[in-house]
């Protein structure tokens, strides 16, 4: 049960971050002002986003009830890290550095030995 409440914390996250990132990708943002705070209030974007990492919250909740905070906390940053860098790759067409694919790997190995 843990594993599921994680993994739909995971995918509401990610779904709130792909519509934040595609919300203040339509704003022009050319600095704080009432014009860009306008915009930004008014986008169904931004408010979706927000909604769905409400319901990610509401499943990292549970998923704290159910576990060590010392396993629960790494392993949920480290899936939504991985999420995140592929949808990254693939839906917005940022480059997969070397880095990455490290970074990737390091969050693997350690996600694996911190749950287990």
């Amino acid at each position: 049960m843990l594993i599921v409440l994680l993994l739909l914390a995971m995918v509401f996250n990610i779904a709130a971050q792909i519509a934040l990132k595609h919300g203040i990708n339509l704003i022009n943002l050319d600095g704080i002002n009432l014009h860009t705070i306008t915009k930004m209030v008014s986008s169904p974007y931004l408010w979706s986003g927000a909604f769905m990492y409400g319901i990610s919250f509401v499943f990292y909740i549970f998923a704290l009830s159910k576990g060590e905070l010392g396993r629960v906390s790494p392993v949920s940053q480290a899936l939504t890290t991985m999420g995140i860098v592929t949808v990254s790759v693939l839906v917005f067409h940022e480059p997969l550095t070397a880095y990455k694919i490290l970074g990737l790997l390091f969050l693997i190995a350690g996600t694996i030995i911190i749950f287990y």
